[in-house]
């Protein structure tokens, strides 16, 4: 019986795999909370490529920026140069009710931190292991277009002690981040 159960998933699993269609989006938003700049919200921008078909199950890879992350280069006598990319690929787990598409995601990648000094001596440019998690929607306008909503928590993963072993714990970058785009369907 567990065979059969098994069985059955692999290929509905395989099933809404075969239909899968190509989703591509653009998204602009902000990013707030955690390691942000206090006194404001900074821009973020980016796009995605993935995969949803019509069962529960998809992914994407996608790039992301933000500028100005830890505060604005032309108010700050501190800093110049400072932001923050990012280059995730997640998992998603979506839910069909009617044109809407109620979905989760999690996902890990590459988080980029780059922060400059005016004269380049104390200059930060770190590239870390992240994580991502969070969730949206995407509501179909038809079969090609859809608008899209996401909010999904950032943090990066660092090793801190290089002593040779493999031991990850959370970094000192962590934020919040919401977006909308437009997405169009394959």
């Amino acid at each position: 019986m567990k065979h059969r159960l098994l069985a059955a998933l692999a290929l509905s699993l395989l099933a809404s795999s075969l239909e899968a269609q190509t989703i591509l989006t653009g998204f602009g938003g902000v990013a707030f909370g955690g390691a942000t700049a206090t006194d404001r919200s900074p821009g973020t921008y980016g796009g995605s490529i993935g995969y949803l078909g019509k069962g529960p199950v998809g992914f994407e890879v996608e790039f992301a920026t933000i500028p100005d992350f830890f505060g604005r280069s032309s108010e700050s006598g501190a800093f110049t140069d400072n932001n923050v990319l990012t280059l995730m690929g997640s998992f998603l787990l979506a839910i069909p009710i009617g044109p809407v598409r109620l979905y989760g995601a999690a996902g890990a990648g590459l988080l980029k931190t780059r922060l400059a000094d005016p004269d380049r001596l104390f200059s930060i440019d770190s590239n870390d292991f992240g994580i991502d998690v969070g969730g949206g929607l995407f509501l179909f306008l038809g079969d090609h277009v859809a608008l899209r909503g996401d909010a999904r928590y950032f943090r990066d993963l660092q090793d801190p002690i290089p002593d040779g072993q493999f031991d990850l714990g959370f970094g000192n970058v962590d934020y919040w981040r919401a977006v909308g785009g437009i997405t169009l369907r394959f």
